[in-house]
């Protein structure tokens, strides 16, 4: 149980998005303030108007909160309210960090990370993989444009292939170009009705649709039938705990691997640049994080 004391000089971090009531990141950032003792207090933010987005930063600004992470769907819409944007955010025209540094406020992305790590955690490599990423969302974005950028120092491990698959040809064609474009990196586009041999081929493949979230626990953004058992899949959800994309593909004998390991690196991450405190390499704490997200939240 978390015991929360708020003074007068208290900090506001959150999370927004829509939705957000799910969200397992006020339990995760509050551990973590009061574990080290940071006067400081995370909360959700739903607004749900992409039109309110610019009021919500006037009003980060206004109140000098400490930081905030961005979800779903407004990992772009922040980016043309904030002082500058790091080169990966750019790439990806998507930021899930807003921080501040010299007096400026900064919007970054700490999804690359956190996945990656949770790639460790399974001894999976992507160097020379045939990677399939599927939606073409903030998550998506960022996760394919990393992967695609050689110039990267945070990403050193480059898929042999990366191809996106969607429903909305524009958009996937449209982001397709952007990080051909901006990395070199020969990006490959399908709809879901025509990837069936880039999917069979796959070695892995990375839900980063909302598909498998509350509200929508009984639907799978891919038939498993079309997967080959050896495929690697990673759901970058994390509640439920166990999508039915991965439900799917344990029965269909796949490797699996859920979002709460992504979730934790990432939220480091952001504490990171909020509180200059790095944990990051505390192997023990986010096995504490995510035994209290196990217990607690899921």
């Amino acid at each position: 149980m978390i015991d929360i004391n708020i003074s007068g000089k208290t900090k506001i971090a959150g999370i927004l998005g829509n939705p957000v009531a799910h969200s397992l990141s006020p339990k995760i950032h509050n551990h973590l303030f009061q574990m080290l003792g940071v006067d400081a207090v995370y909360v959700p933010f739903q607004i749900e108007n992409e039109s309110d987005v610019e009021s919500f930063v006037k009003t980060f600004r206004a109140a000098n909160f400490l930081g905030c992470n961005i979800t779903i769907p407004y990992k772009s819409s922040v980016l043309p309210f904030v002082d500058k944007i790091d080169e990966v955010s750019k790439i990806a025209k998507a930021a899930n960090t807003l921080f501040w540094k010299d007096g400026e406020l900064w919007a970054d992305t700490t999804d690359f990370w956190g996945f990656m790590e949770a790639l460790k955690r399974d001894n999976f490599d992507l160097t020379d993989k045939n990677a399939v990423f599927l939606g073409n969302g903030g998550v998506a974005r960022t996760l394919a444009a990393v992967a695609a950028s050689k110039s990267s120092s945070a990403f050193r491990n480059y898929p042999k292939s990366i191809s996106l698959v969607g429903r909305n040809v524009q958009k996937l064609e449209n982001l397709a170009d952007e990080i051909a474009q901006k990395t070199k990196f020969g990006v490959s586009y399908f709809l879901f009705e025509d990837a069936k041999e880039t999917i069979k081929n796959a070695d892995i493949i990375i839900n980063c649709t909302s598909v498998g979230m509350h509200p929508f626990v009984d639907e799978s953004p891919l038939d498993i039938s079309l997967v080959s058992p050896k495929t690697y899949l990673f759901d970058t959800i994390y509640s439920p705990l166990e999508t039915k994309f991965l439900r799917d593909g344990k029965a269909n004998g796949n490797k699996t691997r859920h979002g709460i390991c992504m979730l934790i690196y990432q939220a480091l991450a952001s504490f990171y640049f909020w509180t200059q405190k790095d944990l990051t390499g505390d192997y023990d704490l986010v096995l504490e994080l995510e035994k209290l997200l196990l217990v607690e939240g899921l």
